[in-house]
């Protein structure tokens, strides 16, 4: 919906900006559906996750062995930290329920850790003990880069990139062979499959363990040799992952575009953040404020200019109920001042220049009034 507005001297036409997932359109995919109707084949290592396995070997720059498509990515961090060697895993406490989740829901420990208000990234400089019987998930917030040299000291790590596909990819060759990543093909992240994920191991014994974790532990048989659960990709997502990675190229440039856009037009403002800071990929626009009361101003106001927004990880895990008997280390203070000041904004393919500015010349009146406020 197209609708005219003024905020305060500028005339604006605009769509209202909404978090709009989208992915490959029927066309793009027909042919494969086509092939799903003929071959009878729906899920079970079917011939399309095959080939998206192959398709982000391709991508990433490594063998094929080494990819695991998986039903989900929250599936694929608990499969890697049940098939590792250690018990106890450093997770940060500034990130999203399934980070948490994977390991809690394993026969693993948790170990929550604060973030570097610099990077939003696990800080391992508190990190209580570093030794073989420890390992750590750290997260790429909202799609930032992978960096192996940050964990170098560490023997067992587990990525979670859920949304770091898009970016340039990491040298895979530099990856430590007890280490993995896990990339998100939800609907929400860029080359979506609408579900999904894909694993990059380490070495050919992980790959082949996860494989057998994500089918019930089997292993050339119909025995489940350790414990596992039913965590296969279907037919119908690899489909869609094949048609997003195929039309890559080109998406790539309207999320760069629309990344550009806000970096350049918020570079001045005390709400533009690390995250956006640079135009390079990131499928997010993260906008940081700087009290709780002032980020809550900020969005109910949003409401009512109908433009949507997200406090995407609101709460950090030590202060959700499911994690209420977890083991913390430290204050986990850095996790706090994250989740209560920032707020997520409309970002996706071709958002356009009119678009932003409609959001950004909002906010500006708003915290304008919020600051006559109070």
């Amino acid at each position: 919906m197209w609708l005219e507005s003024k905020v305060g001297s500028l005339k604006l036409t605009y769509q209202i900006p909404v978090m709009r997932p989208s992915l490959p359109s029927y066309s793009a995919v027909q042919q494969l559906l086509q092939g799903i109707d003929a071959s009878h084949i729906y899920s079970n290592n079917g011939p399309l996750v095959k080939d998206l396995e192959i398709e982000y070997a391709n991508y990433l720059g490594t063998d094929p062995s080494l990819i695991v498509a998986v039903g989900n990515a929250t599936q694929a961090l608990q499969g890697l930290v049940e098939i590792s060697v250690p018990e106890k895993w450093y997770c940060p406490d500034y990130t999203f329920s399934a980070t948490g989740l994977a390991i809690v829901n394993s026969t693993k420990s948790l170990l929550l850790c604060d973030v570097s208000l610099d990077s939003w990234q696990l800080d391992t400089s508190n990190l209580l003990e570093i030794s073989n019987s420890i390992g750590i998930l750290p997260v790429m917030p909202f799609g930032a880069e992978i960096c192996f040299s940050h964990y170098d000291e560490f023997s067992y790590v587990i990525i979670d990139a859920a949304a770091s596909l898009g970016r340039i990819p990491p040298n895979i060759s530099d990856m430590k062979n007890s280490w993995s990543i896990v990339y998100s093909l939800h609907a929400t992240k860029v080359l979506g499959a609408g579900e999904g994920a894909i694993a990059v191991c380490g070495n050919l014994d992980m790959a082949k363990n996860l494989r057998s974790w994500i089918n019930f532990g089997f292993s050339g048989g119909r025995e489940s040799i350790f414990f596992g659960t039913n965590a296969k990709m279907s037919e119908f997502n690899a489909a869609y992952g094949l048609a997003s990675i195929k039309k890559f190229n080109s998406e790539r440039n309207l999320w760069l575009d629309s990344q550009s856009i806000v970096s350049e037009l918020t570079k001045d403002r005390h709400w533009r953040t690390q995250v956006n800071a640079t135009p390079e990929f990131q499928p997010y626009w993260i906008a940081g404020f700087r009290s709780l009361e002032e980020r809550n101003y900020v969005q109910s106001a949003l409401i009512d200019l109908q433009i949507q927004s997200r406090c995407w990880w609101e709460k950090p895990l030590s202060k959700q109920n499911a994690f209420t008997n977890t083991s913390k280390i430290g204050q986990l203070t850095n996790s706090t001042i994250l989740a209560s000041t920032h707020l997520g904004l409309p970002m996706y393919q071709g958002l356009q220049l009119q678009e932003i500015r409609y959001i950004i010349e909002s906010i500006d009146e708003i915290l304008e009034r919020n600051d006559g406020i109070s």
